[in-house]
């Protein structure tokens, strides 16, 4: 097993969990009275398990975390942020970046199935599917508002 690689690509898949998290704070306040709160709620916590699961393999491998990815995944989370403000378009491209974002957690999770990790890799695979599908939803309810002039969010 070459530890550095492996390593660094939980690292990277970590900090993505960061900025993840820091998107999923800014769309539960978009949605704040809205019946979307709750699902956004549901996501930051499997998120955060995600996140976990991420942490103990890190720390089963005897590796740390670094903190210098995971400030830059903060920062480019805020950048995106201020670029995509509030409003009906800025929702539409929020919740594209978080099904980007889901679908290589997924792909992290394939990658591996070449190991011996110890973690339940077709249920986290089945729930970022499921994540996909759920944030997928969301993200054509915020077109339609985008491009159809439906009522719109804060």
């Amino acid at each position: 097993m070459n530890l550095e690689n492996l390593t660094q690509y939980l690292k990277d898949h970590l900090a993505g969990s960061v900025a993840a998290l820091q998107l999923i704070e800014h769309l539960i306040v978009v949605y704040a009275d809205e019946p979307e709160a709750e699902q956004m709620q549901t996501l930051k916590a499997e998120v955060e398990a995600d996140q976990q699961q991420l942490k103990r393999l890190l720390d089963r491998l005897g590796q740390t975390e670094g903190s210098v990815k995971k400030a830059g995944a903060w920062m480019a989370e805020k950048l995106l942020e201020v670029k995509t403000g509030s409003g009906d378009l800025g929702l539409l491209e929020s919740l594209e970046v978080l099904i980007l974002g889901i679908e290589g957690k997924l792909r992290l999770w394939r990658s591996l199935e070449c190991l011996d990790t110890g973690l339940n890799l077709p249920s986290l695979q089945l729930t970022a599917t499921n994540q996909i599908q759920r944030v997928e939803n969301l993200r054509m309810v915020a077109a339609q508002r985008a491009f159809l002039d439906q009522p719109h969010l804060k």
